[in-house]
């Protein structure tokens, strides 16, 4: 598969965003999404030496669209298939088969995904597909008077280029010839613009925790000797709770079925298995009364895959061993108060669970919050 994608001078480009607008006549995205981006890099300051004073500020900017990557994050992620390399190496969406999960989004260090929230589902650029059809240049290259933007063949290089990521994470295909301040630190001096607001992700946080909890109740209720119908009816019902929760956060909940689709790469999607074959064992140990052990492997299964659907390469505060630590202790700690409400039925017990659980879910909001815009 011959790669192709975007080059881009940054080293003449005047920040006229002529490509951005081209980009939004084109395509009509909704108001607020951007397909191409225009990040503007400042830096540097004044210095004295004696009486003199010396400037060094500095200012550059970066036309940034999706990169087209050899190794597409987002692709390996997508839980439904809808994201997908065509055979010319553009990366592009079936918007039929999209749930609007967002998970896309969060995985892009080009934060090249943008979501549709009034038709739920992603969008993002293809490149202008179209135009390359019938021998055209992509409406954004067409636009640029600088002709700093340019569509070419071939594996790309984006590497030391501040403020992108490392090259190696995705193998985006951009060339970038580079300014001459790039290898200066910097900050987006338009980061308002460019960057769209990291939400606590409610619907999520009542998914998690809730799961988390009734998966921790299966083993602690294994360990106590209290494996009750009543006990499993609360833990199934918890499941159930967090599973219609978690249907919030999708921008067409009537497809959730396709989340299935991808179990070659998506752990969203062996999520989506786990979570089922979790509801499934609880339904056959409250029907039978027996194979408590069922509940306790998918259970298990559940968490790590949870686990898993986090640890995104992409996101430094999350890829880490704090993660596994947090969605581990949970499961323990709320597993453990709410096997001891049920079994102990005293108020003590009960108060430590709301306590516990209020705690909890308020940790996961701001864990969900610290995922940093994509570039930065």
């Amino acid at each position: 598969m011959t790669p192709i994608g975007f080059a881009f001078d940054a080293s003449a480009c005047s920040g006229c965003k002529a490509c951005q607008a081209a980009c939004k006549d084109k395509n009509q995205p909704p108001v607020g999404v951007l397909w191409r981006r225009v990040y503007e890099v400042t830096g540097g300051g004044w210095t004295r030496a004696g009486e003199t004073w010396t400037s060094d500020v500095f200012a550059y900017h970066l036309s940034i669209a999706c990169n087209h990557c050899e190794r597409p994050i987002c692709v390996e992620v997508c839980p439904t298939g809808a994201m997908h390399r065509r055979d010319d190496g553009i990366v592009a969406i079936d918007r039929e088969k999209c749930v609007g999960c967002q998970y896309c989004a969060w995985a892009c260090p080009y934060d090249a995904p943008q979501y549709d929230r009034a038709n739920g589902h992603m969008t993002k650029c293809d490149l202008c597909a179209d135009n390359l059809a019938d021998g055209k240049p992509p409406a954004c290259v067409a636009a640029c008077p600088m002709r700093v933007l340019d569509v070419r063949d071939g594996q790309g290089i984006a590497a030391n280029v501040g403020p992108l990521p490392d090259e190696s994470l995705t193998r985006p295909a951009l060339v970038i010839k580079p300014h001459r301040a790039a290898q200066r630190a910097g900050v987006l001096g338009n980061a308002e613009e460019v960057h769209r607001a990291v939400g606590a992700e409610w619907s999520l946080v009542a998914f998690t925790v809730l799961t988390q909890m009734a998966v921790g109740a299966t083993w602690w209720a294994g360990v106590m000797g209290a494996f009750t119908k009543t006990t499993m009816a609360v833990v199934t019902a918890l499941t159930l709770v967090g599973l219609l929760a978690s249907l919030l956060h999708l921008g067409t909940p009537r497809n959730a079925w396709r989340a299935l689709g991808n179990l070659r790469t998506s752990w969203l999607s062996r999520e989506v298995l786990c979570a089922s074959l979790f509801v499934a064992a609880l339904f056959v140990v409250l029907i039978t009364g027996r194979v408590f052990w069922l509940a306790q492997a998918t259970g298990a299964a559940l968490v790590v895959s949870m686990v898993q659907v986090y640890r995104l390469r992409t996101v430094a505060a999350w890829d880490s061993v704090r993660t596994t630590v947090s969605f581990v202790g949970t499961t323990l700690l709320l597993g453990l108060l709410l096997s001891g409400a049920l079994t102990r039925g005293t108020a003590a017990w009960w108060l430590a669970l709301v306590v516990a659980l209020t705690a909890g879910a308020l940790a996961r909001a701001r864990f969900y919050a610290s995922r940093a815009p994509a570039l930065t």
